[in-house]
């Protein structure tokens, strides 16, 4: 044993109580260290044991859970050499480089600390183990509880040699056992295919068929699949930068994934990301493993990175997972809550860089604010469109897509005089004609030439009175005359049915040129150019005095704090003469606004003293 493993760890033992004895307090610190790092990292022992497996090269992960409490971990990765157990007995320290491997920071192994009394470490040809009672004797019969666990290497002996690494842990009075892996932690493994879990009850294995994709423009990473006894879950893989994002293919890998999305380190962390999908870099995290840093550079430009591979599929019609995308954003939970999170979140900073990333693309297709049918979508769309976003069934999470993402507004007027009118379906030109109409009626007008010649080609809206003979395609209203500038508020009120057109025809008047969108519920009622040029988008609210309160939605106010300066909220106080319109910026610092969750509304309290009147 001149030159073996077992002696140069007899050698590292004695170095380790030579240590003790020159400094005496060392130990009780280092054992003072290990129990709150035991402790916060109680939860993660199995992950830590698997990361360190793949990080061995191992292709497969045996545990057995044994009937006196105990397991044992086995891997068929590489050996330990001298130098890695060496790593094991320090503190944070480990032979691994940062962006190598999963792990690098030397406190996997040790997270046993909290769950154990004793490890058993057999590697190659050499055994050893990891015992307080042993260690304590070694150091001269000092008081047990002042000994690190993972720190003098005991009961060191050659044995013969067996592939991989093998630990036996028997389990504390408080250490519990751990159940079933959350098999999303093996969607970013890089070696290990197979965990075969064993116990009294029965066994169960996971196996992990990944298969890599071409280098493409689109981020086309490959694909995993997760193959156990409770079915199978599919992924395709994108891969962007620092990013890797896994999008579920079927209802199991949706189930695993959450309809929030999950946040991994390679390993699964606890934080959402807001998208039904799992996003995984090198990100910074605290130092229990479970939750992201988000105010770290590295931390965000993963989630930026994901943003923009996310974002490509999503602009580019036939890209891999770009129907896929659009499902899971369309029947997911609406995004919005994440974007007006009073603090940065991961989700946050997430779908924030994805809105910037679609606004600041010129996307093939369009929001349709009215159903099409399947057939429809290549017609309008000749470059492809996502048949999800035009579906009866996902109409309000559209909206609500529409406004966060900045998607444009089909305009069937120029639809109207276009070749492609006899094209689409029936159910959508009839559609189209009672849309047209409803909006004449709505804003007190008479259709246009080529509304009312749609109109008549589609055989015009159902009459309410057949017996009165009024002709289908014309309102019977003649539209109020346009106001002249200094007009009172008062009278433009009084000739409009509704707040929105009256600030409308109020505020063109003075310069502006807006249009009426408040039929698209896409968070704001008016649209267009401010006098000078600039885009703005502007919410109309109505109330009676300058004191009362008024509420915002989710909708609007998430696109209120993606476009601070360009949002605004026109508000119409009172009736009769003394009606006024005031103009308020929301983002406004020192505006009050109170969240209510009974409605998930914002309400405005004290907004007055911050409006300005328009005269």
């Amino acid at each position: 044993m001149s030159d073996t493993l077992a002696r140069r760890l007899e050698l590292l033992q004695e170095t380790l109580v030579r240590e003790n004895a020159q400094a005496p307090g060392l130990f009780g610190e280092i054992a003072r260290m290990e129990g709150l790092l035991a402790e916060t990292y109680r939860d993660r022992v199995p992950y830590e044991l698997l990361q360190n497996s793949d990080d061995a090269g191992s292709r497969t992960v045996e545990i057995t859970h044994r009937a006196d409490g105990s397991f044992v971990w086995r891997n068929d990765g590489r050996e330990l050499n001298a130098a890695d157990i060496e790593a094991l007995c320090r503190s944070a320290s480990s032979t691994k480089q940062r962006g190598d491997f999963i792990g690098y920071r030397g406190i996997g192994f040790k997270s046993l600390a909290a769950i154990a009394t004793r490890i058993e470490v057999r590697s190659g040809n050499v055994a050893f183990a990891f015992d307080r009672d042993r260690a304590a004797a070694l150091l001269g019969g000092v008081p047990v509880d002042s000994v690190p666990l993972i720190r003098i290497p005991t009961d060191i002996r050659d044995e013969e040699r067996k592939a991989g690494v093998a630990f036996t842990v028997t389990r504390s009075a408080t250490g519990a056992a751990f159940g079933a892996i959350d098999p999303i932690a093996a969607l970013f493994l890089r070696h290990v295919g197979r965990v075969v879990t064993t116990s009294e009850s029965g066994s169960d294995a996971l196996r992990i068929i990944r298969n890599a994709g071409p280098s493409a423009p689109h981020g086309d990473g490959g694909s995993v699949a997760l193959h156990s006894d409770g079915g199978e879950a599919r992924f395709t893989l994108l891969r962007l930068g620092t990013a890797t994002v896994a999008v579920p293919l079927d209802s199991r890998a949706v189930a695993l994934t959450g309809v929030r999305g999950r946040l991994a380190c390679f390993l699964p962390l606890q934080d959402e990301v807001g998208l039904p999908v799992v996003v995984s870099g090198d990100v910074l995290t605290d130092p229990s493993r479970t939750h992201a840093v988000v105010a770290d550079a590295s931390t965000r430009q993963v989630l930026r990175d994901a943003a923009t591979a996310i974002a490509e599929q999503l602009a580019t019609p036939g890209a891999p997972a770009f129907d896929r995308l659009w499902e899971l954003l369309l029947e997911g939970e609406d995004i919005r809550s994440a974007l007006v999170a009073a603090t940065d979140t991961a989700g946050k900073v997430l779908l924030s860089a994805l809105r910037d990333a679609m606004t600041s693309r010129r996307l093939p297709f369009s929001y349709s604010t009215l159903v099409l049918e399947p057939e429809d979508v290549p017609v309008l769309f000749p470059q492809g469109a996502p048949a999800a976003l035009y579906a009866a069934g996902n109409r309000a999470s559209a909206r609500a897509i529409k406004a966060t993402l900045g998607l444009t507004t089909l305009d069937f007027n120029a639809f109207l005089i276009g070749p492609d009118v006899p094209k689409v379906s029936a159910p959508l030109r009839t559609r189209l004609a009672e849309h047209l109409t409803e909006l004449a009626k709505m804003h007190g007008r008479r259709l246009s030439e080529a509304e009312r010649r749609f109109v008549e080609a589609v055989g015009g809206p159902p009459k309410e009175n057949p017996q009165k003979e009024v002709p289908a395609t014309v309102v019977e209203r003649t539209p109020p005359r346009a106001p002249f500038r200094g007009e009172p508020l008062s009278e433009v009120i009084s000739r409009w049915r509704v707040a929105e057109e009256a600030a409308r025809q109020y505020l063109n008047a003075r310069g502006w040129d807006l249009r009426d969108v408040s039929t698209q519920n896409i968070g704001y009622d008016l649209e267009g150019t401010q006098p000078d040029g600039t885009p703005v988008r502007i919410e109309v609210k109505k109330v009676e005095r300058s004191d009362a309160r008024f509420a915002m939605t989710n909708n609007e106010m998430s696109l209120m704090l993606g476009t601070p300066g360009a949002y605004y909220l026109a508000v119409v106080v009172g009736d009769g003469r003394y009606a006024k319109l005031m103009l308020l910026d929301p983002s406004r610092e020192g505006l009050t606004r109170e969240r209510v969750c009974r409605r998930w509304d914002w309400e405005f309290t004290d907004w007055a003293r911050f409006a300005l009147p328009v005269e």
